[in-house]
């Protein structure tokens, strides 16, 4: 038997059984193994940064393959459940249905799943975010301003207000409209 004919096979048995649930569950598989994997590699970062989101990126995979598992066949399920009595019909919606619960799961389930068990888990580990030491937490401020009290004017003897009495020592930039 030639490799080509193991390949030909191969990939016709794939192709008759391939159901989008087992595709979205292998990508996050090795998501789930690569990602923290790179992570701890990095020589450049913080190694308590390093082991805190590569441990998140972990659980995030964790918690994503039951849930496209799930999604995925709760949605073929009611497919094939709908579209009974059409045999014909009945496989391809199931495909269809599987499709739009793994999304489903990608878009809403697991960011829910995730925002809600995540950080429990982290503080059960006893793995805190690490402080970003470069950044201030708080880095909008407000800014600094200068008073300019008013001046009498020498003719009327009246007070003379200035047209801006604040000023504000940030740079002044970003997008602008019709200058220079």
């Amino acid at each position: 038997m030639a490799l080509a004919d193991i390949i030909k096979r191969t990939c016709k048995k794939l192709g008759e059984n391939n159901k989008p649930t087992y595709v979205v569950m292998a990508i996050a598989t090795v998501k789930g193994i690569c990602r923290p994997t790179f992570t701890m590699m990095d020589k450049t970062e913080n190694p308590e940064t390093k082991k805190y989101t590569a441990l998140r990126e972990g659980l995030t995979e964790a918690i994503a393959i039951p849930a496209y598992w799930a999604s995925g066949e709760l949605a073929g399920a009611l497919a094939k459940k709908v579209f009974h009595k059409d045999r014909a019909l009945a496989g391809r919606a199931e495909k269809n249905m599987m499709f739009i619960g793994v999304c489903t799961a990608a878009l809403l389930i697991i960011p829910g799943l995730c925002s809600v068990a995540i950080k429990p888990i982290m503080d059960a580990i006893g793995l805190k975010a690490p402080e970003d030491k470069k950044h201030p937490k708080n880095i909008l401020q407000e800014p600094q301003t200068t008073y300019i009290p008013p001046t009498i004017n020498p003719v009327t003897h009246k007070n003379v207000f200035p047209q801006m009495y604040s000023y504000t020592n940030r740079p002044q930039s970003g997008l602008r409209v019709g200058g220079l």
